[in-house]
């Protein structure tokens, strides 16, 4: 499918409309026309009605376009106001039908515009693929049912991944929901076991006789309460302090880790989902907000954590201290109290739990014994219910195991198969587009001929008797290079396109192409090249003297433009 016509009746808010071309009937056509006469307006326009207004390049168009382009297997497009419209040979489609089925009648959107080479250098289509975009668009194009495999494999390991990482959050929940009922059962078991103590100490009568002592010696009674009353304040606040002291050492935590732990704790309140902790890792390496994923800089988050960071490094000493001290004065209470048991042994068996229900109850050995066969009889049913949620726990950890289990081995034999596929398919495919991009290449340049390499990972270099360039940041290519590169790597990709029936599209459009090309041996190359492929190409330019090489040549002049580019066969 190539071009018959287009129809620009106003685009980029007005500033092109008003010009026509007619009965144009060539492969290869060329819009000639100086600065401001519409030339990148008219490639915008062609993209604009083939992929919509997000897939121009460097304009923003507006919202009064309408532009018609009619194509050789007589169907029509429109896109703009009032509503697009799609004519078939059987029926007219209107809004966001007309739409929906141009889309899917067109194909592969980054192929296609992939097909368009921009005048300005990082905007050309290698700078808009990624490096693994652009080995799954060369696979698409050399060995389609190879990279249809290992796009459903890399989608199945994605959400594998996905799967992997939420069942390890689930049981990092887990895990803390564990412990913290291992301390809750921890504390009841204790209780538990103070007040069976007590009990027995009912039931043999040894609470009675101590009892009995403490009233006997009303000074002794009064010096070991104050002592057992001290030493409860002191431990009640060493535990204080210690929950104070863990607090802020999880502050010495690594500062992601911290924003992403935290993060995964929320969830979102319209789908119901959490934030893993991977993706909120990813989110704040790439300077993303962690929840919303937005492009928000988290220096000022980062820089109060890591003053509160320096902050509790000095706070945490001075908790050692305070702690140490107060164990101490605990330690010194202890010993006073022990030195009392020893001139009386008869109160050997006293502490602070069984004086504190002593002095509660006034002495009265029934209070005290209701009041212990109560307290056994709630903390056994609160033990009951902790273990039976203890149990379900265990059970669920168990279950996430072997969840994680299956979905890391699900996930390894995936990774496995997409890198096999992906060694195959650079033998099947990609060897073979390295070499004939290679050639589309050294046809176009006059110099020096140039290899290209393709890795596996999509790396384009260029291997050297001196030095290994790459085509990405750091690469020393030349502002002609680069430009011959993506006019090259175009045409062998149109190519590849349609000897493997991959879409249906047989059009190259380069705005200004010959920008950057210094020498007039490199353009003539490059022209004697374009002008001889088996395509439809389009072409604006400002150079008036390559006008001769190209079968049908309209001249733009400086006002808004109606173009109206009639048979392009």
């Amino acid at each position: 499918m190539r071009i018959d016509s287009l129809d620009i009746e106003e685009f980029a808010n007005g500033e092109h409309r008003g010009m026509e071309i007619e009965s144009l009937s060539s492969d290869s056509q060329l819009l000639q026309g100086g600065s401001r006469t519409g030339k990148t307006l008219t490639f915008n326009a062609i993209l604009y009605n083939l992929l919509g207004a997000q897939h121009t390049i460097d304009l923003a168009t507006g919202r009064q376009n309408e532009v018609e382009i009619g194509f050789t297997n007589n169907r029509r497009f429109f896109r703009g106001n009032p509503e697009a419209e799609y004519e078939t040979e059987d029926e007219t489609l209107h809004g966001s039908e007309a739409s929906e089925t141009f889309s899917e009648d067109l194909g592969d959107t980054t192929l296609l515009k992939s097909h368009f080479v921009h005048s300005h250098i990082g905007k050309m289509p290698l700078d808009d693929l990624s490096r693994a975009q652009r080995t799954r668009l060369i696979r698409s194009v050399t060995n389609q049912g190879l990279e249809q495999r290992i796009s459903r494999l890399e989608d199945a390991k994605e959400q594998l991944d996905q799967l992997v990482v939420e069942t390890k959050d689930t049981k990092r929940r887990l895990s803390e929901e564990e412990s913290d009922l291992d301390r809750k059962i921890s504390d009841l078991e204790s209780q538990k076991e103070k007040y069976e103590r007590l009990e027995a100490q009912i039931e043999t009568g040894e609470l009675a006789e101590l009892s009995k002592q403490l009233k006997r010696d009303e000074k002794l009674e009064t010096e070991l309460d104050d002592l057992f009353k001290e030493k409860e304040g002191l431990r009640k606040r060493l535990r204080k302090l210690h929950r104070k002291k863990r607090k802020q050492e999880n502050y010495e935590s690594e500062v992601n880790e911290i924003i992403a732990e935290a993060v995964n704790d929320f969830v979102c309140p319209t789908c119901d989902r959490r934030i893993t902790t991977e993706k909120a890792k990813n989110r704040i390496n790439r300077g993303y907000c962690p929840y919303c994923g937005q492009n928000h800089s988290l220096d000022g988050l980062k820089d109060r954590l890591s003053q509160k960071i320096e902050e509790s490094d000095d706070l945490l000493d001075e908790l050692k201290e305070e702690i140490q001290e107060l164990q101490d004065q605990k330690d010194d209470v202890s010993q006073q109290i022990d030195k009392i048991k020893e001139k009386r042994p008869e109160l050997g068996e006293l502490d602070g739990f069984t004086k504190r229900r002593l002095d509660n109850y006034d002495h009265n050995i029934q209070k005290i014994q209701d009041h212990v066969q109560e307290e056994l009889e709630s903390i056994s049913n609160s033990l009951e219910d902790l273990q039976s949620d203890q149990q379900s726990i265990n059970q669920r950890s168990e279950e996430v195991e072997q969840k994680l289990e299956a979905y890391s081995e699900a996930l390894s034999h995936s990774s496995e198969m997409v890198g096999e596929l992906t060694e195959e398919s650079f033998e099947a495919g990609i060897q073979e587009f390295s070499d004939a991009w290679e050639d589309a290449y050294n046809q176009m340049n006059s110099n020096l001929q140039l290899g290209i390499s393709i890795s596996e990972e999509g790396r384009i270099q260029f291997p050297g008797r001196n030095n290994l360039r790459e085509y990405d940041r750091g690469g020393n290519l030349s502002g002609s290079e680069l430009q011959l590169l993506n006019i090259s790597f175009v045409c062998t990709l149109s190519r590849f396109t349609t000897e493997n029936d991959v879409i249906d599209w047989d059009t190259i459009v380069l705005d200004e192409p010959f920008s950057n090309l210094q020498e007039d041996e490199n353009m003539e190359a490059a022209l004697d090249y374009i002008t001889s492929l088996d395509k439809q190409v389009i072409v604006t330019t400002s150079n008036s003297s390559i006008e001769s090489r190209f079968d049908q040549v309209e001249e733009l002049e400086r006002e808004p433009l109606q173009t109206k580019l009639g048979e392009f066969l």
